[in-house]
């Protein structure tokens, strides 16, 4: 009988064999731009398990990010700002830029959201318009 080794117990990556899996963080964040936050968060969850520090808080700032727009989703109001401002603590320190993302840019858009539904409240978030959503760009060059 072989044994399987979890993915919590996989050993991390090598910076080279990051770098050939780099194009599972660009379809998690198409996944997230499209609005499709839990697939998003799927897509970038094995990936995140097995990166070495620093870009596995990285990643899990993309996550957390994918996950509170899933809270969104089932209507779960506290959750969503639990997760939004555990996001943004964590991609702060990549600002500006980190794997040809512009951090700065998601953290504005990150705080403009978490204003919009805070001013809102837990009676009438719902009434947010989604496509205002924050938008993971690229940093140009």
């Amino acid at each position: 009988m072989t044994q399987r080794t979890s993915p919590l117990n996989a050993p991390l990556l090598s910076a080279h064999e990051l770098e050939a899996r780099l194009a599972e963080l660009h379809r998690a964040i198409d996944e997230f731009n499209r609005g499709w936050y839990f697939e998003s968060h799927e897509t970038l969850e094995d990936l995140w398990m097995v990166t070495p520090l620093p870009d596995r808080t990285f990643m899990q700032g993309i996550i957390q990010l994918a996950a509170a727009f899933v809270h969104y989703a089932r209507r779960e109001y506290p959750g969503i700002f639990k997760l939004l401002d555990a996001s943004a603590d964590k991609l702060r320190e990549f600002a500006p830029s980190h794997a040809g993302v512009d951090v700065t840019a998601l953290l504005d858009d990150v705080a403009r959201v978490r204003g919009e539904l805070a001013a809102l409240g837990e009676e009438r978030f719902l009434e947010w318009d989604e496509r205002r959503r924050p938008v993971v760009r690229y940093v140009a060059g």
